[in-house]
């Protein structure tokens, strides 16, 4: 609560000074965007398992959730969520991967932008909590996005009725496990990409220049990167894919915010996977800090990133799934496990 208000405080201060910080900007947004900035300054001292802890423990919106079927699963061992919308297609699934640096972040904390694409794509989603670092050094991040991968295929999901989709770290992740798939020979059919961390060095010009309309902090990501990566450099393309080889990949959609520090890595990122001759479809969100979808209850470029980033899912497994058949039973979501309907 104390945050809450010393964010408000602070907002009207700034906007009586200066006007918004961006021109769509109200003030209830510019007050969300100070409080995530003030919250990840608050806790970046903590532990992570206090982190995790404190994240999962909060409320978070549920419009979208109620209006899908959660299910509880595993692949392969990996525990995941199924995020099921009405009328879903018969094939196609989103592979989903949470961020959060790579060092928190749940189902729980992003079932709202899971359920949202769930939603808007009209296909399957299932999110996976995938092990953690530093108590699991990287890669077992990719690791357990493989193995969830190989789950849905051993289900009688061809790799290309497949997408695989993540924000932030996550986005990371979609991205070094389709190129991992790429050298294995079986890639999904796309990768969507929301606000990628694309390089843990930090070196593109806008982590400087959008520090002021972004939430977290330069020197706090700069920590968070060093403890993901442990013995490899910030740079190495395994952990860093703006620098890997990127020919041969199946499509890309890239969505970032104007207004955050991570625009230019994926801007970049086109760039170079268009001139390695990948089909490359690229989002700007106007005005929007880091992950838009994620901040879709709170401004309408938001919910219009989520609403795109949906059509782009729909039409990627509609391109890629045959016919419609009946599901085989092996296939359903969650066979054996609990389920609940949010």
């Amino acid at each position: 609560m104390k945050m809450f208000s010393l964010a408000f405080v602070e907002t009207a201060v700034e906007r009586a000074r200066r006007g918004p910080a961006r021109p769509s900007w109200g003030f209830g947004f510019e007050w969300v965007v100070r409080f995530l900035r003030r919250d990840f300054s608050d806790m970046l001292d903590w532990p992570y398992p206090r982190v995790r802890a404190e994240l999962d423990a909060r409320r978070y919106s549920d419009k979208a959730v109620r209006r899908v079927q959660r299910t509880n699963d595993s692949l392969k061992g990996v525990p995941a969520v199924w995020f099921e919308p009405p009328g879903a297609m018969e094939r196609g699934v989103v592979l989903y991967f949470h961020g959060g640096s790579y060092l928190y972040g749940s189902t729980r904390t992003h079932a709202d932008i899971m359920a949202r694409l769930a939603l808007a794509s009209g296909a399957r989603v299932v999110g996976i909590d995938y092990r953690l670092a530093p108590e699991h050094p990287y890669p077992a991040q990719l690791e357990d996005a493989l193995a969830a991968f190989d789950g849905l295929v051993e289900r009688g999901h061809a790799p290309g009725e497949i997408a695989l989709a993540g924000d932030s770290a996550g986005g990371n992740l979609a991205l070094v496990a389709q190129l991992a798939l790429r050298d294995r020979g079986a890639q999904a059919g796309c990768a969507a990409l929301i606000s990628p961390w694309l390089d843990l060095a930090a070196s593109s010009a806008s982590t400087r220049a959008n520090d002021p309309t972004d939430y977290g902090t330069r020197d706090g990501l700069a920590r968070q990167a060093r403890d993901v990566a442990g013995a490899l450099a910030l740079d190495d393309p395994r952990l860093s894919p703006l620098h890997a080889r990127l020919d041969g990949l199946a499509p890309l959609f890239i969505q970032v915010g104007d207004a955050e520090r991570l625009q230019d890595e994926g801007v970049d990122l086109a760039r170079r996977a268009r001139a390695a001759g990948v089909d490359v479809m690229l989002d700007v969100l106007r005005d929007m800090p880091h992950n838009g979808p994620v901040l879709a209850e709170y401004h309408p470029e938001g919910a219009r990133g989520a609403e795109t980033l949906g059509s782009y899912l729909r039409a990627c497994l509609s391109a890629a799934s045959p016919a419609p058949r009946a599901r085989p039973p092996s296939t359903r979501p969650g066979a054996g496990a609990p389920a609940h309907r949010a």
